[in-house]
């Protein structure tokens, strides 16, 4: 009798991860939608209008390397050719871009991304040539960082109000 019982038990045991297996293997239909997209590479024409006049003025004869699309962070990144890294929101503002290293962002887009205060402060200090890269962030407050000795992040509210100096 317990022979007879163990056999049963094993067999019930058997076909119970049998079906379990089976069932683990079926694959699902999810009507063709693999799910949530988070990025995808983007072709340039799917920039904002106004991100592309922005790379159009200040980056012209330089190519696109690649052109990424973030979705659920709502924001568009962008390499160009030359190494120069520039993010944009879905409204086509640069929120921030960034130099290869060992180089320098072009003084002209210093100049026409930061607030008016903002640029008059880093060119009275003498460093509006040594930026190496622009954050906007959180969309309150630049973050500037410069190729310069010691402490050299800049900070300044959306206003260009100069707040301090960090390291």
């Amino acid at each position: 009798m317990k022979f007879r019982n163990l056999i049963s038990g094993m067999a019930s045991l058997a076909i119970l991860f049998g079906a379990a297996d089976a069932v683990a293997q079926v694959p699902m239909n999810y009507g063709g939608n693999p799910g949530i997209v988070m990025a995808g590479s983007a072709d340039y024409s799917q920039l904002p209008k106004k991100a592309q006049a922005f790379i159009e003025k200040h980056f012209k004869n330089v190519g696109v390397r690649t052109c990424e699309k973030y979705y659920a962070k709502g924001k568009f990144e962008v390499e160009l050719q030359n190494g120069i890294d520039l993010e944009f929101n879905t409204k086509g503002e640069l929120i921030e871009i960034d130099a290869p290293d060992n180089s320098l962002l072009p003084v002209t887009v210093v100049k026409d991304m930061m607030p008016r205060k903002a640029y008059e402060r880093l060119e009275k200090d003498g460093y509006s040539g040594n930026v190496e890269s622009i954050e906007l962030n959180r969309g309150k407050v630049y973050e500037v960082d410069l190729n310069i000795p010691g402490p050299d992040t800049y900070v300044f509210n959306i206003d260009g109000v100069f707040l301090a100096i960090e390291d």
